[in-house]
C-alpha cells in the first residue's frame, strides 16, 4: 500500500510538470488534458480517504473490489478510466443508475398490469396437480399397455408394407457410395486417357503433372482396376520419355525446344518409373542412338549432358558433311555443270524431277572454256559463307546447352543423395564434351573456312592451312583450289572470316566458365583458344592480301592518271586508306603492309608523272611542280593522319612520301629553272649592234632588241608561273614560286647582258657606251627588286665601267638635254615591261 500512494505521488508530480510545460508552451488542449487527469487523480485521492489512509490499510474507508461492502464505485471507475475527467464519471455513473431505476419500474409496472392472469394461473396449476394424485393406478397401465400392443402391430404392419421399398433404398445407397467412390478416383481412373492426349499434343509437363495423381496407387493396393491404371500410366510415361529422347536427339529442333525437352525429361526420371517393357529387343534399343561416327547412350547420362552429346556429335557430322558438299560442288563443277545448279542441289537434296532436268540441261561440259574456274572460286566463297552462318546459330546452341547441363551439375552436387531414376552415371562433364567434341568440331569447321578462303598457302604463324578436300582431284582443280581468291571475292570472305573470329570470341568466355569448380589453371584458357587462334591468322592473312590488293589497284588507278593527265591522285590513296580503315578488323597487324603500300602508290606515282613531263615543255614542268606543291602542303598530310588509324608508324611514312614527292618537285623545278636560263641566254644575245655602228643611225624612237627580248621573256615566265603556281610557296625555301622564278630569270637577263658587254667592252665607242650606260640604269631601276646582291653588284660595276667609258665620272652626268632625256625614253618605250614587271 505504501507503494501504491508513493506511485500516485510520483504520478501527481509528473502530471504537475507536465501541466507547467504544456502551460508555458501555450499548448491549451493538452493543458486542458493534463488537468483532466489530474482532477481524476485528485478524485481519487479524496475517496481513498487521502494519502496517509492510502498508506494505513486501518484508515481506508472505500475499496474498489464489488464484493466488499466498502466497494465505491467512482473509484473504481476511476481506476479503469485513468485518462477521463472526474465529471464524465460522475455523469456516467448517474446515466446508468438512472437506466437501472428505469428497468425496475418497468418490472414493476409488468405485474401491477397482469396480477390477476398470474393469480390465474397459480390456480390452475394446483387444481391440475390434484385431479392428478386423485386417479387410479390400474387404469393408468391398462392404457399403457394398449397403446404399446397398437404401437407393436402398426410397427409390423409398416415393416411388411415397405420392405421392399427399404431393400430399394438399401440399394441406392450402395450405389449412391459407389458413385461416390468412383468420384473420388476419377482423376486416377482418367489419367490414362489425359496422359494420351497430352503426348499427342507434345505437352509433356501437362502428362507428367496427371501422372503424379496415380502416385496414390501404391504397390500394396488390393483393386485391379486401379493397379491397370497404374501400369497404363507407366506405360505412357515410358512412351513420353523415349518421345523425349528423340526430340532431345533431333538437329533441327531449337533451342529453346530442346532445352523444355530437357527439363521434362529430367522430370520425368525423378518419377522413378520403371523402364520395364514387354518389347525387350524393342527397350534394349531405346536410349541409343548413332550420329555419324558418334554412339550416344541417352539413358547413361543426365537429360542435359545427353542432349549435350548428341548435339555436338549433329554439329560435327553436319561439319563434314558440308565438307564433303564442297568437295562433291567443286568436282561437279569442274566435270561441267554450272554453279547455280550445283547449289540449288546441293540445298535440297530430296530435289524435284524439275530440278533434275534442270541440271542435265545446265551441263555445258569444259566447252565454256575458263567459266569453271569462275565457278569454283564462286564455290570456294559459297562455301565460306555456309561455314560462318553454321557457326553462328549452332555455337549459340551449344553453349546454351551447356549452361542448362553445368546448371543440372550443380543441382546434383547439392542433392547428391537422392540420386535414383538416373542409372549408370559416370563422371562426364560439361566442359568435358565442349573441350572433346565441340572444340575439335569448330576447329574442322575453321579449317574448312580458312581454307575455302585463303587456300593451301602459309599463314601468318608460317604453318601451311590445311587442305580440307580436294586432295583427290584433278590437278588443275587441286592449284585453283589452293589459290588465292580474287581481290572482290576476297573482300568478302575476309568479312565473313571476321565475323566468325567475332562470333568465337563472343563466346569463348561462355565456354570457359563451364569449367567445373576446382578445375582452375593459371592460364584458364578457353577450349575455343586454339580455334579462335587459327581463325586470327586466316583474318590477318586475308587482310594483309586486301591491302596488298587494294594499294596494287591504288597504284595502277593512279599511275595511269599521272600517266595520261599530269595529275598527282594522291585523293586515290586518301579514299583507299579510309576504305581501309573501316574494312580492317585487325589494322595493328597490317601495318607494315599500310607502309609499303602508301610508299608504292606515291612512287608510282611520281615516276609516272616524271615520265609525263619528260617529253614535254615547261608548262608541263610547272603543272608538275604545282601538284607536288599541293601534296606537300595538304594531301600529304591528310594521308599521314589517315594512316594513324592503321598504323604507328604515321611519321615515317611521312618521311617517306615527302622524300619522294619533294625530290620530284626539286627535280621539275630546277628543269624548268635550267630551261629559263637557257631562254634568257638566247634572249640577251638579240639584237646587239655592231659595235662599229654609229648609233646616231639608230631610230631614236626604238626600244632596244636585247631589252625588249629580255623583258619580254621575263614578263612571260611571270606569267606562266602566275597562272601555274599562284602564290604558292616552295616548302624548301619559304619563298613564293613566283619570287625565285623571277628572281632566276632577271638574275639570268643582268649576268647575260654584263656578260655580253664585257666581251665588247673594247671595241665599244663613247657614243655607244654612253647609250648602254642609260640601258643599264633603265634596267636596273626596272629588275631591282627581283636581283640578289651579287647579281646587284656585278650590274653596279658594270655600270660603272659604261659611265666612265662614255667619261661620266661615277654620277650620271648625260650629254645636253639629249643626254638627260635618255632614261626617260627608255622608261617611256619600254613602261608595258614596267607595269608588268611591277608588283
Amino acid at each position: 500500500k505504501k507503494n501504491k500512494a508513493k506511485k500516485i505521488k510520483k504520478a501527481m508530480i509528473e502530471i504537475q510538470e507536465e501541466l507547467q510545460k504544456a502551460e508555458q508552451g501555450a499548448q491549451e488542449s493538452l493543458a486542458r488534458k493534463v488537468a483532466a487527469r489530474k482532477e481524476s487523480i485528485e478524485a481519487l485521492i479524496e475517496n481513498m480517504g487521502g494519502l496517509e489512509a492510502m498508506e494505513n490499510s486501518s484508515n481506508r474507508k472505500k475499496s474498489v473490489l464489488a464484493t466488499n461492502p466498502t466497494f465505491d464505485p467512482i473509484l473504481f471507475l476511476t481506476l479503469v478510466h485513468r485518462n477521463a475527467s472526474y465529471e464524465t464519471l460522475v455523469s456516467s455513473l448517474e446515466q446508468l443508475s438512472s437506466k437501472t431505476d428505469t428497468h425496475v419500474e418497468q418490472l414493476e409496472n409488468l405485474v401491477r398490469e397482469n396480477f390477476p392472469l398470474f393469480v390465474k394461473c397459480a390456480e390452475g396449476f394446483d387444481k391440475f396437480r390434484a385431479n392428478s394424485d386423485n386417479d387410479m393406478g390400474l387404469s393408468l397401465n391398462n392404457r399403457i399397455d394398449e397403446l404399446e400392443a397398437i404401437s407393436e402391430s402398426c410397427s409390423y404392419q409398416a415393416k411388411k408394407s415397405f420392405r421392399p421399398l427399404l431393400d430399394n433404398t438399401t440399394q441406392v445407397r450402395k450405389v449412391q457410395s459407389s458413385i461416390a467412390v468412383l468420384q473420388r478416383v476419377a482423376p486416377v481412373l482418367q489419367a490414362p486417357v489425359i496422359m494420351r492426349q497430352h503426348l499427342e499434343n507434345r505437352r509433356y509437363s501437362e502428362a507428367l503433372k496427371a501422372y503424379r495423381r496415380v502416385l496414390v496407387v501404391d504397390e500394396s493396393c488390393k483393386i485391379d482396376l486401379l493397379l491397370r491404371v497404374r501400369s497404363q500410366a507407366e506405360e505412357g510415361v515410358r512412351e513420353a520419355q523415349r518421345e523425349l529422347e528423340r526430340r532431345i536427339a533431333e538437329e533441327k529442333m531449337s533451342v529453346e525446344e530442346l532445352l523444355d525437352g530437357v527439363r521434362n525429361l529430367g522430370e520425368l526420371l525423378e518419377l522413378d518409373v520403371p523402364l520395364i517393357s514387354h518389347e525387350a529387343d524393342k527397350e534394349e534399343k531405346d536410349g541409343v542412338y548413332k550420329i555419324g561416327a558418334s554412339v550416344v547412350h541417352i539413358r547413361a547420362h543426365s537429360p542435359a549432358l545427353a542432349c549435350l552429346l548428341l548435339q555436338a556429335a549433329h554439329f560435327a557430322n553436319i561439319v563434314e558433311k558440308m565438307i564433303k558438299e564442297a568437295d562433291e560442288m567443286t568436282q561437279r563443277i569442274f566435270s561441267g555443270e554450272s554453279l547455280a545448279i550445283t547449289r540449288r542441289e546441293g540445298e535440297d537434296d530430296e530435289g524435284d524431277e524439275a530440278d533434275k532436268s534442270t541440271s542435265v540441261v545446265g551441263a555445258k561440259g569444259k566447252s565454256a572454256g575458263n567459266q569453271w574456274k569462275y565457278d569454283v572460286l564462286d564455290a570456294r566463297v559459297f562455301s565460306t559463307v555456309k561455314a560462318v552462318g553454321m557457326a553462328r546459330s549452332w555455337l549459340p546452341r551449344l553453349l546454351r546447352v551447356g549452361q542448362a547441363a553445368k546448371e543440372d551439375e550443380k543441382r546434383k552436387a547439392a542433392r547428391i543423395g537422392r540420386r535414383r531414376g538416373q542409372p549408370g552415371e559416370t563422371s562426364l562433364k560439361a566442359f568435358e564434351v565442349i573441350l572433346t567434341h565441340v572444340a575439335p568440331a569448330l576447329t574442322r569447321l575453321m579449317e574448312h573456312a580458312s581454307f575455302c578462303a585463303l587456300g593451301s598457302n602459309t599463314n601468318r604463324a608460317g604453318k601451311e592451312i590445311v587442305m580440307t578436300f580436294g586432295r583427290d582431284v584433278n590437278d588443275s582443280l587441286r592449284s585453283l583450289l589452293k589459290s588465292p581468291l580474287p581481290p572482290t571475292q576476297s573482300t568478302k570472305v575476309g568479312k565473313e572470316l571476321a565475323d566468325l573470329v567475332e562470333i568465337i570470341e563472343l563466346h569463348s568466355g561462355e565456354a570457359n566458365a563451364l569449367r567445373p569448380e576446382g578445375e582452375e589453371t593459371i592460364v584458364n584458357l578457353s577450349p575455343l583458344e586454339d580455334c579462335k587462334t587459327l581463325g586470327d591468322a586466316a583474318v590477318v592473312t586475308i587482310e594483309k592480301r586486301r591491302c596488298i590488293y587494294a594499294f596494287d589497284v591504288c597504284a595502277r588507278a593512279s599511275s595511269n592518271r599521272a600517266a595520261g593527265s599530269g595529275k598527282l591522285d594522291t585523293e586515290a590513296l586518301l579514299n583507299c586508306l579510309r576504305t581501309l580503315s573501316q574494312q580492317l578488323s585487325r589494322p595493328e597487324e597490317c601495318a607494315m603492309e599500310v607502309e609499303k603500300g602508301c610508299q608504292l602508290v606515291v612512287r608510282r606515282c611520281c615516276e609516272a608523272l616524271a615520265g609525263f613531263v619528260r617529253d614535254r615543255g615547261d608548262d608541263a614542268r610547272l603543272a608538275a611542280v604545282a601538284e607536288c606543291a599541293d601534296a606537300i602542303s595538304d594531301n600529304i598530310k591528310e594521308i599521314v593522319e589517315e594512316t594513324r588509324l592503321l598504323t604507328p608508324n604515321a611519321e615515317a611514312i611521312e618521311e617517306v612520301l615527302m622524300e619522294d614527292v619533294v625530290g620530284l618537285e626539286h627535280a621539275m623545278f630546277e628543269e624548268y629553272v635550267d630551261n629559263l636560263r637557257q631562254n634568257v641566254a638566247v634572249s640577251v644575245k638579240l639584237g646587239w649592234m655592231d659595235v662599229h655602228s654609229d648609233p646616231r643611225e639608230t631610230a631614236s624612237s626604238a626600244f632596244p632588241a636585247y631589252l625588249s627580248a629580255s623583258l619580254l621573256a621575263i614578263v612571260r615566265c611571270r606569267a606562266q608561273v602566275e597562272q601555274t603556281l599562284g602564290e604558292k610557296v616552295r616548302m624548301a625555301d619559304g619563298v613564293q614560286y613566283q619570287r625565285l622564278c623571277m628572281s632566276t630569270v632577271a638574275e639570268g637577263v643582268v649576268e647575260g647582258i654584263c656578260s655580253e658587254i664585257q666581251q665588247r667592252r673594247t671595241h665599244l665607242k663613247v657614243r655607244m657606251a654612253d647609250k648602254l650606260a642609260n640601258e643599264l640604269e633603265f634596267l636596273s631601276n626596272t629588275l631591282k627588286k627581283f636581283l640578289g646582291r651579287e647579281t646587284k653588284g656585278q650590274l653596279e660595276s658594270t655600270l660603272k665601267m659604261m659611265n666612265a667609258k662614255a667619261g661620266r665620272g661615277d654620277d650620271y652626268q648625260g650629254d645636253g638635254p639629249d643626254g638627260l632625256a635618255a632614261l626617260e625614253e627608255l622608261e617611256r618605250l619600254g613602261r608595258v615591261y614596267v607595269l608588268c614587271l611591277g608588283e
